[in-house]
């Protein structure tokens, strides 16, 4: 090794370094809480994948084909996930991380901290996907007793279908930096993923689900329409490459289309790269231009809202100020338009799919209020975790205000609980009428809606400001620590424990509707233990998670 090698210092060893300091200054709790979720979440997906694959197993061919099929769509669904966050995650840790002001002095090649960053950035957008499948894949080889050579080939397909968004989101956002307007990169990557999220709103629409729905009610289509089901899906679409080289390779043989998907990873890494080495450090210098502040002297007065949310003091005035920076920055409500999308084409569908037996339509309109926690959750990861550690640098300045920190953690509360209530009620009433559910669990979708939301959010606010992360180079990194990750593992939790409080009542008013007209059913003493049941859950589920990041706030030097 010669001198100048030696002495030119290593992207990974400092990055190595900064995350092994965080991870012994993090809090001991929050590592025991994420590993616990964890292997619970990882035991059900493991389990859940082996009874799947026995019961279909029995079928035949026939019935291992759907989980062939199955699996094609997972993949699609969860790389359309990372497709989306893919260009603004790219932005915000390619051009606007803070330590590219330091790397970029170093006697470094541009290209060296572009593929730092690129991988940052897939460790940002893709890392928890690709977590969730590769147990599933795991599973898939040790039912089919694969070779050896076939862990690394599934492990391989199951990067490679991830890595391709990534690449696209690095390829466009050099290209955007290189060509936008200065001062409208954010618009422009806000404009692409509002069109990307229209273009999955289209495509899984024009799948059309409720027609296989209508045609498993004929019992004689049953075997045919399994068997186009589990034929091949979308063959132009990487991730079905990916679904066909892993299932082939879990029978013990190597599939061709892992090549086309190897060629286009690797194509787009390599044109972003070769892109990066003419365009990136001239991007970078049009990123300071774009976000330095255009400051405007001429007084302006507070709007209607802004005046109704200072009467509530402090706080108020803070969530106003919250709420107003969350507006002006695209690649902070961006990412909600993805969800939004996402719960447009779930109210859709649900409206589409056709259910002819009440208490089945009953049963499944009460268990998807599930689904409906997991968006807030998806929701309040974005606005509600982060919302303490956003402040960073400036946070001395709420410090040395006559501010405490109560104030702060529940003015960030404030400012998110719209987003989330709003969002929660209207899918909870939405669904609930969609699919001409009774009148209790109507009032039921209503209530879970609202204690969701309430409780997500101050969780959100809460774990976020116990552990904050005002460090953190850029605000993607923030969802993906352990806190954000204990986070929507609690979330989902909660959501199960509101549907269980109201079990009894919901099945009551589902199963024997002669018996429990109208509200009846809440007016038992199994539905007035579960109402008292969700109030005190609700109530203790907000103070305790906001208390628990006041206080730890308040001790945090």
């Amino acid at each position: 090794m010669s001198a100048r090698a030696a002495r030119t210092p290593s992207l990974w060893a400092l990055k190595g370094l900064a995350l092994r300091r965080t991870l012994q200054r993090g809090p001991r709790w929050g590592y025991a809480l994420v590993a616990a979720l964890a292997l619970v979440l990882l035991s059900a997906e493991v389990y859940g994948t082996w009874r799947a694959l026995s019961f279909l197993a029995r079928f035949g061919d026939i019935g291992l084909n759907v989980f062939a099929r199955v699996l094609e769509i997972g993949l699609i669904t969860l790389s359309s996930g990372v497709t989306f966050s893919a260009t603004t995650a790219a932005i915000s840790t390619l051009y606007l991380s803070d330590d590219l002001n330091f790397l970029l002095a170093q006697p470094l090649s541009a290209v060296r901290v572009f593929a730092l960053k690129v991988t940052e950035t897939f460790l940002n957008a893709a890392l928890v996907p690709l977590a969730l499948t590769l147990p599933l894949l795991l599973t898939v080889a040790v039912f089919f007793q694969a070779p050896l050579w076939a862990y690394a080939v599934m492990g391989l397909a199951a990067l490679l279908v991830f890595a391709a968004p990534v690449g696209l989101g690095a390829l466009l956002a050099v290209f955007l930096m290189r060509v936008a307007p200065v001062g409208r990169v954010r618009e422009v990557s806000t404009a692409l993923g509002v069109l990307i999220s229209a273009g999955l709103v289209y495509a899984i629409r024009a799948l059309r689900p409720e027609v296989l729905v209508q045609r498993l009610q004929d019992p004689t289509k049953v075997e045919a329409v399994l068997r186009d089901f589990g034929g091949p899906g979308s063959p132009l679409l990487p991730p079905s490459w990916a679904a066909q080289g892993i299932w082939q390779a879990a029978q013990g043989t190597l599939a061709w289309p892992l090549l086309p998907l190897v060629l286009l990873t690797a194509g787009l890494l390599v044109a972003a790269t070769l892109l990066a080495a003419h365009a990136y450090q001239e991007g970078w210098a049009r990123a300071l231009d774009s976000s330095t502040p255009k400051l405007d002297p001429a007084p302006r007065r507070a709007g209607p809202l802004e005046r109704l949310l200072g009467r509530l003091g402090r706080g108020g005035s803070l969530a106003a100020k919250d709420l107003r920076l969350t507006l002006r920055d695209p690649t902070q409500w961006s990412q909600l338009l993805v969800v939004v999308a996402l719960a447009g084409v779930y109210l859709v569908s649900v409206r589409a799919v056709p259910i002819p037996v009440p208490q089945f339509r009953g049963i499944l309109g009460y268990i998807q209020l599930a689904f409906q926690g997991f968006i807030i959750a998806g929701v309040a990861v974005r606005l509600a975790f982060p919302a303490v550690s956003t402040e960073g640098r400036a946070y001395w300045l709420l410090r040395t205000a006559p501010i405490s920190a109560r104030q702060i953690v529940l003015s960030k509360f404030l400012g998110v609980l719209p987003v989330t209530l709003i969002l929660g009620l209207v899918m909870g009433l939405v669904s609930a009428a969609a699919m001409g559910l009774g009148p209790t669990l109507f009032a039921l979708s209503a209530l879970v809606s609202v204690s969701n939301a309430f409780v997500i959010t101050a969780l959100g606010v809460g774990l976020g400001a116990a552990a904050p992360r005002f460090e953190a180079d850029n605000p993607a990194e923030i969802g993906v620590s352990p806190g954000g990750l204990a986070f929507m593992g609690l979330s989902l939790l909660y959501s199960v424990v509101c549907l269980l409080l109201l079990a009894r009542p919901a099945a009551a008013s589902v199963l024997r509707p002669e018996l429990f007209p109208g509200y009846s059913a809440l007016w038992t003493l199994e539905g007035g233990l579960g109402l008292l049941g969700l109030a005190l859950a609700t109530v203790l589920g907000t103070w305790l998670s906001l208390r628990l990041g006041w206080e730890r706030l308040e001790r945090w030097e």
